[in-house]
This record gives C-alpha cells, sequence and structure tokens, in this order.
C-alpha cells in the first residue's frame, strides 16, 4: 500500500507535491504578514487609547458644567507631566473649598484639595445627581484605562530590554519635533 502513495508522488513537480506543513511562503511574506500584524497592534493601541483619553477629557468638561463653582463641588483635573509618560493626563481629583466661606467681609479664597476617594466626598447633599453619575462613569474609565496602561508598560519594557541588547532596534524617541 505504501508502494501506491510513493509512486503517485514520484513523478509530480515540486509545486505538485503535498508539505507536510500548512502551507509554504517565501521569506519575505513572512517579514511582510509580521510587519502587518505589529502595524495593526501599534493601530489597536494608538486607537484604543486616544478614545479612553478622549473620554477622559470629555468626562472632565461635562463634570465641571455639572457643577458651578461652589464650595464643596468635586471636579476632576487632568494634570500632564511631560514627554514620554504612557499615562498622560493623569485624573487628580479635588474638592474645591472657600476658605472664607463663613467670613461674610473678606473676598472669597478658593482652594483645590486632593482627594482619594471621591466616590465618598461625592455623596454630599450639595452635589448634584448628574455630578454624581458623572463621577461614577469616570471612575470606571479611569480603573479600566488604569489596566490598560498596565499592560501597556509591560510591552514598554520588552522593548527596552531589546533595545538594551541591540541598540539598533527601532525608533529611537528624541522628544523633538514628534
Amino acid at each position: 500500500m505504501t508502494d501506491s502513495v510513493s509512486s503517485s508522488t514520484e513523478g509530480a513537480s515540486p509545486t505538485q507535491r503535498k508539505s507536510r506543513y500548512r502551507r509554504t511562503v517565501d521569506r519575505q511574506t513572512y517579514l511582510d504578514e509580521s510587519a502587518q500584524m505589529v502595524g495593526a497592534l501599534s493601530h489597536d493601541i494608538t486607537a484604543i487609547m486616544g478614545e479612553y483619553n478622549r473620554q477622559l477629557v470629555d468626562l472632565h468638561e461635562r463634570l465641571r458644567e455639572a457643577q458651578p463653582r461652589s464650595h464643596g463641588a468635586v471636579l476632576m483635573d487632568l494634570n500632564r507631566c511631560g514627554y514620554g509618560c504612557l499615562g498622560c493626563p493623569h485624573p487628580v481629583w479635588v474638592k474645591w473649598m472657600d476658605k472664607q466661606k463663613n467670613n461674610r467681609q473678606s473676598a472669597s479664597k478658593w482652594i483645590a484639595v486632593r482627594l482619594s476617594r471621591p466616590g465618598t466626598a461625592a455623596r454630599s447633599k450639595s452635589i448634584p445627581d448628574e455630578a454624581r453619575e458623572l463621577i461614577a462613569e469616570a471612575q470606571a474609565l479611569i480603573e479600566r484605562r488604569a489596566r490598560f496602561i498596565d499592560h501597556l508598560k509591560r510591552i514598554n519594557k520588552a522593548i527596552g530590554a531589546a533595545r538594551s541588547t541591540r541598540p539598533d532596534l527601532g525608533f529611537q524617541h528624541t522628544g523633538e519635533g514628534e
């Protein structure tokens, strides 16, 4: 029985023979497919991170609109630390306080006190319901965004490790005019 199988492929050309592998492709095809996958991955990362940041800025603006500037207003500020940070802009929760609220003779002196738990501060009766909902939505978004950034940090570390052994690999960021 083995003779009939071997005899059917003996006279066949190399392109007609069945390969033991799924498919045979040339080297350039492998390189092109790999480049496409890496390109698609980087586009997905850019799109996802851009969407998270857009939603964060949108919630920042909506929170400001939902609460008048008054004593006890809970707002989210967005801080930027500089070039090369995966987490920029950094959301920071603050509560606006009028230090001169009880002194009617002096002008208002506003300060922003940082909050670690904005949900607790948002339970105040002076906070509108719409603002409470926006604060909860923003906290959920910040949590999802932080998990995604943690994954990006691992990728960034792997890239750094590859560059430490081969400095010629990859794009070298200079921070100027990019």
